[in-house]
């Protein structure tokens, strides 16, 4: 009895001791499961908060815009996310750590725990395959935006000078261009044609730069890449490449047609230079030797005055019956006046060589005319024999050394003294004076004339010369300035005006001159 009851209590003792042991131990367990389940929530807390919005950082598209800089910098950051997101590996580690030991431990939340758990597991294994995602997204745009970037580039190393090789050629075929002559105008036609040869190489450039363009706008289309930004190498754009290369296209066609119209109107111009120069060539020289004709004509004249007369007056005819030449070359050369033609390398012959060269043959023929007629006069009122003038004439050319028509002063006093005559210089300059009034130190064959009737006549009388000058005046008493030099040599005619009064007799007119009073006197005061 005792025993039992001693046994009972020994069993009471032990099972109260394995009692407390249970006691202990569970307040151990759930002191164990206090502490890793609030060291699950810390670190879960920890991770949630370190987690949210990555997900939404990983799955932007913002390199899609960016620029190649911009992708630069996003891969960095990313990697530098990556390193982050390598740190929170041991937590996640820890937070399934705790998770498997609180089941273990039997922990009367484990569902919840366990459902935190896989989120956080779940969730990892997101981020990891968006951050692997987003890093082959970043770099395979890189590698496309460094394709584009090189395209870019070469882009702007050829668009630079083709574009200004397309600037210049449109200034160029805008350019102005002065030419005169055919030879020029082929020269410019010669270098735009060398320019059109360089089109077709020029386009091939044009091609390749634009195929460029269309290869980074494919690039672009099939990758998805937004192209919002622009060459950073380049301000020319293939639009501008393009317009500019139409512009040249358009340009080069019309400098065909004006350097043709420039050609066609050089070789117009040519005709008419030919045209002109082929009548001047022919034109001058016969003038020139009309000239000389005359000239000689009135220096080796002889026999009768009248037959003189009448050779010059056929010398007149044919000048005449000349003009029509003359008139046709003034209208090639109004023609080419019209062209503004300046210049003539096939004549050295102006039309105002022309001109000059003309009046002055007329003004020839017309005054040596008049000095057969003045000498008629003279010859006819003085009584001269034709052997008389011959006599002259041979002296007078015999001495005019220069053959102008005109003895000088040591000509004209080497024939007195050859005649006989003892001068000296004052009885010279006085004859001088009456052969050459105006002081030109010429003497001319009418002033010759006059002085030898004066010496060889001894008839002459102031009354023989008023019936010359009456005959020169019409029958009119007194005589006009325009009569006398239309009717003397200019010497005669200047002497005479000079020494000539008025007249004041009867029917005077403005301008009238006494040829009586001026005869009388110049025999009164001469001892010729």
């Amino acid at each position: 009895m005792v025993s039992d009851i001693n046994n009972s209590w020994h069993s009471l003792e032990h099972a109260e001791k394995g009692y407390e042991e249970w006691l202990l131990n569970e307040i151990r367990r759930l002191e164990r499961l206090d502490h890793l389940a609030e060291k699950f929530r810390q670190k879960a807390t920890i991770h949630e908060a370190w987690t949210e919005g990555n997900e939404a950082t990983l799955t932007k598209k913002d390199y899609e815009t960016a620029t190649l800089s911009d992708i630069k910098a996003l891969l960095r950051k990313h990697e530098a996310f990556e390193s982050d997101l390598a740190a929170h590996q041991d937590r996640v580690e820890q937070i399934a750590a705790i998770a498997q030991e609180l089941n273990e431990l039997d922990y009367y939340d484990s569902p919840s725990v366990n459902a935190r758990c896989e989120k956080i597991c779940n969730q990892w294994d997101v981020l990891g395959s968006l951050t692997q995602s987003r890093r082959e997204a970043l770099e395979r745009t890189e590698k496309q935006l460094e394709s584009i970037d090189e395209l870019y580039l070469e882009y702007a190393k050829r668009a630079a000078p083709f574009n200004n090789w397309m600037e210049g050629a449109m200034e160029d075929l805008q350019d102005m261009f002065i030419v005169h002559t055919v030879e020029e105008t082929q020269s410019l036609i010669s270098a735009h044609e060398q320019f059109k040869a360089t089109l077709p190489e020029a386009d091939s450039e044009r091609q390749a730069i634009l195929g460029i363009h269309n290869e980074v706008q494919k690039i672009a289309q099939s990758y998805g890449v937004s192209l919002s930004i622009i060459n950073p190498y380049s301000t020319i754009s293939a639009e501008e490449i393009r317009a500019k290369w139409d512009k040249v296209k358009q340009l080069v066609p019309q400098r065909d047609q004006a350097l043709q119209e420039e050609a066609a109107r050089q070789h117009s111009n040519e005709r008419l230079r030919r045209q002109f120069a082929s009548q001047a060539n022919v034109i001058g020289p016969w003038i020139q030797n009309k000239m000389q004709e005359i000239g000689h004509s009135s220096v080796e004249m002889s026999g009768p005055l009248e037959d003189q007369m009448n050779q010059l007056k056929q010398y007149e005819h044919v000048i005449v019956a000349y003009k029509p030449n003359i008139d046709k070359l003034e209208g090639d050369h109004q023609m080419i006046q019209e062209s503004l033609i300046f210049d003539n390398k096939h004549t050295n012959y102006t039309m105002e060589h022309i001109r000059v060269g003309w009046e002055l043959l007329l003004t020839t023929i017309a005054r040596t005319m008049n000095e057969i007629e003045t000498q008629i006069l003279t010859r006819d009122a003085k009584g001269i024999s034709q052997e008389q003038m011959n006599e002259f004439r041979s002296s007078f050319n015999h001495f005019d050394r220069k053959k102008k028509s005109g003895m000088e002063t040591d000509d004209f006093r080497a024939c007195l003294i050859s005649m006989g005559y003892d001068l000296g210089e004052v009885e010279f300059a006085r004859i001088m004076t009456l052969v050459d009034p105006n002081g030109t130190g010429v003497v001319s064959f009418q002033s010759f004339i006059d002085f030898m009737t004066r010496e060889t006549a001894d008839t002459d009388t102031a009354d023989q010369v008023v019936a010359s000058f009456r005959i020169l005046a019409a029958d009119k008493p007194y005589i006009l300035v325009d009569e006398l030099r239309r009717e003397l040599p200019p010497e005669q005619a200047e002497y005479c005006i000079m020494r000539m009064p008025a007249y004041t007799g009867p029917g005077q007119q403005p301008g009238a001159l006494d040829y009586t009073c001026f005869s009388t006197a110049l025999y009164g005061e001469s001892d010729l």
